[in-house]
């Protein structure tokens, strides 16, 4: 039976993988949001203005090893170097005189910049925060300053994976060789009815990831992580043709709802830029999805080798239930003394056989 199911009768070879993706879409937000008011920034759709994403601007880098980030939310400042209130959203920088803003330099990493000592007013009346000199204004996130961008669900993403196995010189690709250009252009990926179609819809992979729409929504707004699997289990008895991938997909996160802190996937990255020879920077806390491709499964052939192997570990087996016999019988019935007397006279006899024939040899 083992050898049947699990093919023992075969050698392996693990397989080896290189993977290239892209991933095509126009994600737009409203301007509500939005610090840089420029009507340049801004088209029009059902008469809002609104701010347009494409390839270039959410994709963060543009190339990964194996893997996307797609920014689906985010939280944009602009910045230049000079001196500002702390984050007043935040009750560690309120302050009440200049006295509650002197801190020694190890504290440094926990603000914005460097604290000058002094106490300010913030934006909400009857607040004072510190201030400090750094980049300003600093990030301040809230509902009203996030930015998610819509359409997110309808883009695609097109995987081009190519595998080979060394040992058998066998080499493969996820494009098959019936499908051409202008199949790609048009398909998408589908179980049942295209499960061989490299174009995926994120909406798709989202929703065999995570069942639950509530979760999928914060994922959006928050970031998560999913892993996207392409396996590959060939049979090289057969046609190597038939060497098919199967993808799979599923979030390697946990659920909000079982986290209590640091949920999500984010970081941020600055664009830097000069008006009038006053340096400015672009900050953007990005979050998003990353995908993670993982490409797994192996290849097998026929060879004497593992079947010897497999049949002679079949053989050694075959004396386990004599000894899980004589244990139990010997030790754990309530007749085992009569069994145990049983066992030595076996013994003695067999030991007085033995000694008859080789005294009969001589």
């Amino acid at each position: 039976w083992d050898i049947i199911k699990n093919k023992s009768y075969q050698a392996f070879d693990p397989v080896s993988s290189t993977v290239t993706s892209k991933v095509k879409g126009l994600g737009f937000v409203n301007n509500t949001n939005i610090q840089r008011a420029l009507d340049s920034d801004f088209l029009i759709r059902n008469d809002e203005k609104y701010r347009l994403f494409d390839t270039a601007d959410y994709i963060i880098p543009p190339t990964e090893y194996n893997s996307i980030f797609l920014m689906t939310n985010f939280v944009e400042t602009v910045q230049t170097q000079s001196k500002c209130g702390e984050d007043y959203t935040k009750k560690t920088f309120h302050c009440k005189t200049d006295s509650d803003c002197i801190v020694s330099s190890s504290s440094y990493n926990n603000w914005h910049g460097i604290p000058t000592g002094k106490c300010i007013d913030s934006p909400l009346n009857g607040i004072k925060v510190c201030e400090i000199s750094g980049w300003c204004p600093v990030e301040i996130e809230t509902e009203s300053t996030r930015n998610l961008i819509e359409n997110i669900e309808n883009f695609t993403i097109f995987i081009k994976n190519d595998i080979q196995f060394k040992k058998y010189g066998k080499k493969q690709r996820n494009i098959l060789p019936n499908i051409t250009n202008d199949y790609i252009s048009s398909c998408k990926h589908d179980d049942k009815t295209d499960p061989y179609c490299p174009v995926f819809l994120v909406s798709e992979i989202l929703e065999d990831a995570e069942p639950d729409l509530m979760e999928r929504k914060q994922i959006l707004q928050k970031g998560g992580v999913v892993q996207i699997e392409i396996n590959w289990e060939c049979n090289l008895d057969t046609d190597f043709k038939k060497c098919m991938p199967k993808y799979s997909f599923e979030r390697f996160d946990l659920k909000f709802r079982d986290l209590t802190g640091a949920s999500g996937f984010n970081f941020r990255f600055a664009d830097k830029y000069a008006v009038n020879g006053t340096i400015y920077r672009t900050l953007i806390k990005a979050y998003g999805l990353r995908f993670i491709i993982v490409v797994t499964g192996k290849a097998g052939r026929f060879d004497f080798i593992p079947l010897l192997l497999t049949i002679g570990a079949g053989i050694g087996l075959l004396a386990i239930p004599t000894l899980i016999a004589d244990f139990i019988l010997l030790n754990l019935t309530k007749e085992r003394k009569f069994y145990q007397k049983l066992k030595e006279y076996d013994y003695k006899s067999n030991e007085n056989k033995e000694i008859t024939m080789v005294e009969d040899r001589f």
